[in-house]
């Protein structure tokens, strides 16, 4: 019988998904503005706009799929994909946007996610549900049983 996921891993599929339908989004926005982001000189390139977007679109659903699945290499992929897409984001903020004025409110959002995917990393029962003994899945391997 399958394990329950656990509230946390929950928690991690909805982050998934969010990331999944941004990156959807941000891959039609692209396509769809493609001569106006081009004619008027955007930061990014509409091309870039429309690779990142759809990577994150695939990244998405590989990820929602081995959350579902409980694949073991989950769950060091999901902090992983959640921290490089604040990466990205910060780096695209820094060098390529004009300067905004919600800083500090998005400073603070960075931390939150941060912190929220920390936390449910470190998790006990998160920790349980991906890297769960498989000992009750494998055949018996002692020879001397019958």
């Amino acid at each position: 019988m399958p394990q329950k996921r656990p509230f946390s891993v929950t928690l991690f599929l909805w982050m998934v998904l969010c990331l999944s339908v941004w990156g959807l989004l941000r891959f039609l926005g692209a396509l769809r503005w493609w001569d106006v982001l081009d004619r008027f000189g955007s930061g990014l390139s509409p091309a870039y706009l429309a690779f990142t977007g759809a990577a994150w679109m695939v990244a998405g659903i590989v990820l929602l799929w081995s959350i579902w699945t409980g694949k073991r290499w989950a769950y060091l992929a999901l902090p992983l994909s959640i921290l490089t897409w604040l990466a990205e984001y910060w780096l695209e903020r820094i060098f390529f946007q004009d300067p905004r004025a919600n800083l500090m409110f998005m400073i603070a959002i960075t931390i939150a996610v941060s912190a929220v995917t920390l936390l449910i990393t470190f998790n006990r029962r998160t920790k349980e549900f991906f890297l769960k003994s498989e000992e009750h899945e494998q055949p018996d391997q002692d020879p001397t049983s019958a």
